[in-house]
Formats: structure tokens, C-alpha cells, sequence
């Protein structure tokens, strides 16, 4: 029979019971700073430009286009909530300013055609067109000086002075041109001067137009990022 003393069972046991303990309040800890991990940790998109950001807020500013927090939304919450997501972050100044993007190309290109061709149909095409752009540009200009107000705080910046006074242009080309056709029906077949007129003042419509929406790129995809 071996005899044991209690003194070495103390000894020999006692490290290995250490290590298990410290071993367990190891697996304890990273299993807490986990959880925690996963619970702080939320991934966040700028409903503006779609920039994704991962934190337990959202940002204070998007670093991309300047937009307030409280245009960021959880990730998951677009997978889960599309529609109620595009009617909270739906803006008007965007939709708006892009019908004349549309619209005044179109019109230049009818009339080209009509230039071409004589034809009545593409003539009319133009004035119909026009008159719809006319309709839609005071809806953009008010809105374009509501997002500045609201989103940029109305700070005193050239861009904006510039996309006032070429939206303000675009006003005053639009109704001469528009008021020219209506006095005046059989323009295009009569030719003279008010003819060509008329067929550059469309012409200096669709410059703006792109002037417009140069100055709307920089907005928003360089000017804030260039802010401290």
C-alpha cells in the first residue's frame, strides 16, 4: 500500500487547478468582450449617398456628401423596410432637377430634326416639351433653396450663388423661348432671324443644363469633403 501525504496532493494538484481557473476566466472574458462586440458594433449607410459606416452610432456628418446623421438608417433596416426607407428619404430638389436633364436634350435633338426635315411633329414636340420643363424648373429652384437652407445651413458659398443665378437664367431663357413659339406658331417654317434665335436660346438651355448639373456633382461628391 502507498502511503500519500496530503501536503504533496496540495502540491502537485494545486498549479493545475490555478491553470484551469485562469484558463475558464480567460474563455469568460472573450466571450463577454464578444457579445459586447457584436452588440455595439452596428454597420450604418447614408440614405444620401449610400456611404456605409460601422460603429455603434451613425456619424455625426457623412464624410462623402455632408449629409446630418439623421440621414443614416441601420443596414438591416433597408433590407427589412425598403418602401418606408425611400418615402423617409425621399427627396424633391433631386427628382426635380433631373427633368430638365432630360428634357431639354430631348428638345434640342427634336428640333434639330425638325431643322432637317421640316417636320410639324417634331417642331410641336419642342414646345411641348418646353412648356414642361418650364413647369418643372420653379419646382427645383424652390426646393434646391430649401435643401440649402436645411442641409447646408445657408452658408454663403460661390456654388451655390451660381446655381442660383444659372437656375434663374434657365427661368428667363425658357419663358423668351416659350413666348417667341406661342406668338408665333410657324416659326420654323417662316426662318428669318427669330428662327435661329430661338433655336440657340434652346441651345444655351442645354449648356446650363449641364452647368447645372456639374455644380450639383461637386455638391454632393467633392465640396463637403473639402471642408475640415
Amino acid at each position: 500500500m502507498i502511503n500519500v501525504k496530503k501536503d504533496d496532493v496540495i502540491r502537485y494538484t494545486n498549479p493545475i487547478i490555478m491553470n484551469c481557473h485562469r484558463l475558464s476566466t480567460i474563455n469568460l472574458d472573450f466571450s463577454i468582450d464578444g457579445v459586447a462586440g457584436s452588440s455595439m458594433m452596428k454597420r450604418w449607410k447614408c440614405t444620401v449617398c449610400g456611404y456605409l459606416y460601422e460603429g455603434p452610432e451613425p456619424p455625426g456628418i457623412c464624410p462623402i456628401c455632408g449629409a446630418d446623421g439623421g440621414w443614416f438608417i441601420p443596414l438591416e433596416a433597408e433590407k427589412t423596410n425598403l418602401p418606408r426607407d425611400m418615402i423617409d428619404t425621399f427627396l424633391l430638389h433631386p427628382v426635380a432637377a433631373h427633368f430638365p436633364n432630360a428634357l431639354l436634350p430631348t428638345a434640342f435633338l427634336f428640333l434639330l430634326v425638325a431643322l432637317l426635315t421640316g417636320s410639324p411633329y417634331f417642331e410641336h414636340a419642342v414646345f411641348f416639351l418646353l412648356c414642361m420643363t418650364l413647369a418643372v424648373i420653379p419646382v427645383s429652384m424652390a426646393s434646391g433653396i430649401h435643401d440649402w437652407r436645411t442641409r447646408f445651413g445657408g452658408i454663403r458659398a460661390g456654388i451655390f450663388y451660381k446655381k442660383i443665378v444659372l437656375a434663374s437664367s434657365l427661368l428667363l431663357l425658357g419663358l423668351t423661348a416659350a413666348l417667341i413659339r406661342a406668338v408665333l406658331p410657324g416659326l420654323m417654317k417662316e426662318g428669318g432671324g427669330l428662327k435661329w434665335f430661338y433655336s440657340m436660346v434652346l441651345l444655351a438651355m442645354v449648356l446650363i443644363t449641364a452647368l447645372l448639373g456639374h455644380y450639383g456633382a461637386k455638391l454632393a461628391y467633392q465640396w463637403k469633403k473639402k471642408k475640415p
